[in-house]
This record gives structure tokens, C-alpha cells and sequence, in this order.
């Protein structure tokens, strides 16, 4: 009985996912454990990816917004943090609204390759599990890492991508950053991570622009 009712739990949840995401949903219950398990990883693994993409569009949203009043900053920041692996833990979720709010309350980012560095930022943090959003320097290397592995900005702008990114880190560790760490900021943005995966990047942002066009986004 405990079998069947888990696998009329999980075909309820795929097809909820299905209708989200306008796929096909599997017509059967699961039949074996083995099944069972296998798709319920799938879900599993659509629902991070889901969770990632509204994450992102609040991020990114924030990023590119004025400051706004503090209702509004209280409900944007409630939202994010709803969405973060921190959500649970009171400590770290505060420090995710912490580094939301500090965006929030900031002047809109208005160039685009600054907006999409900080954004990346500031997911590294949400996304971050709590034991790592406790700790200063695993959360300031899982920034660093976020940002090294986007596209290098233009040389113009390589200092204010590495200072707002401070800003970004000073907020998730609570702490001054240190001269050594600005260096290392700086050399994380403007250091190619990789090349190739860059201009893949490039074209699947206009692909992807494209798609967006042709569903009426």
C-alpha cells in the first residue's frame, strides 16, 4: 500500500511539472522501487533546475532595478530567500537577505556585462547550502568561483565589476575585504576562464534570444 501511494504521490507531481513545464508526463504509476527511484531522480533534478531559473530571474531583476522602497525591498528579498537551500536555517537565511537586500537598496547596474557578474554573485550565495553560507571562506571562494566562470567584461568596466563583486562578499561575510582579496577579485574577472565555453556562451545567448522571440517572450 505505502509503494502504491508513493507512486500515485510522484505521477501527481509529474504531471504538475509537466503542465509547468509543457512536456509530456508519463501515463503509468511506477511499477518497482528501482522505478520508482529512477523517476523521482528526474524530478528531482527538474525541479533544481527550475528553482535555479526563478532564482535567477529575481536576481537578475534586482540587479537591474533603481532602489526601491522597503516594502517592496521586503518582499523581493522574501521571495529570493523562499528559493534558497538556506531557506530552513534562520542564520544563514539571514545572511542571503542580507546580501539580497544590499542589492536591492543599490543603485540599478546598468551595463550589462557588470549587471550579469553581480547577479552571478549574488546566486552563488543563494544557491549556496547553509554550511557553506556560514562560513567566510567557503562563501567568498564560491562567489570567486561564480564570477571566474563568467565571460571576461570589457576592459572598461573590469574595476567596477571587482568592486561591486567586493560589495557582494563584504555583505555575505559581514567583513571588510581585504586588499588581497580585491587583487584576487579583480584577477577573477578579468582572467579568461575559458575561452571556448566563452563564445559557446556568446552564441547560445542570441540562440537563445531568438527562441525567446519566436514564443512571444
Amino acid at each position: 500500500m505505502r509503494f502504491e501511494d508513493l507512486a500515485a504521490r510522484l505521477f501527481s507531481v509529474e504531471a504538475k511539472l509537466a503542465t509547468l513545464t509543457g512536456t509530456s508526463v508519463n501515463t503509468d504509476n511506477a511499477k518497482s522501487i528501482e522505478e520508482l527511484d529512477t523517476r523521482l531522480s528526474v524530478v528531482e533534478g527538474q525541479v533544481d533546475r527550475l528553482i535555479a531559473v526563478k532564482t535567477q530571474e529575481h536576481v537578475d531583476a534586482i540587479v537591474a532595478a533603481a532602489a526601491q522602497a522597503v516594502e517592496n525591498i521586503q518582499a523581493a528579498v522574501a521571495e529570493v530567500v523562499a528559493l534558497s537551500p538556506s531557506v530552513d536555517h534562520a542564520d544563514a537565511a539571514d545572511i542571503v537577505a542580507d546580501v539580497v537586500t544590499a542589492q536591492a537598496e543599490a543603485p540599478a547596474v546598468e551595463h550589462s556585462e557588470v549587471a550579469e557578474i553581480v547577479s552571478a554573485a549574488v546566486q552563488a550565495v543563494v544557491a549556496a547550502e547553509p554550511e557553506v553560507v556560514m562560513d567566510p571562506v567557503a562563501i567568498t571562494a564560491a562567489i570567486m568561483e561564480a564570477v571566474a566562470d563568467m565571460p571576461v567584461p570589457a576592459p572598461e568596466v573590469a574595476a567596477e565589476v571587482a568592486a561591486a563583486v567586493a560589495e557582494v562578499i563584504a555583505a555575505a561575510t559581514g567583513e571588510e575585504v581585504a586588499a588581497e582579496v580585491h587583487a584576487d577579485i579583480f584577477d577573477a574577472v578579468a582572467t579568461p576562464a575559458d575561452p571556448v565555453l566563452d563564445a559557446i556562451e556568446a552564441r547560445l545567448n542570441v540562440a537563445e534570444a531568438k527562441v525567446d522571440t519566436l514564443l512571444g517572450k
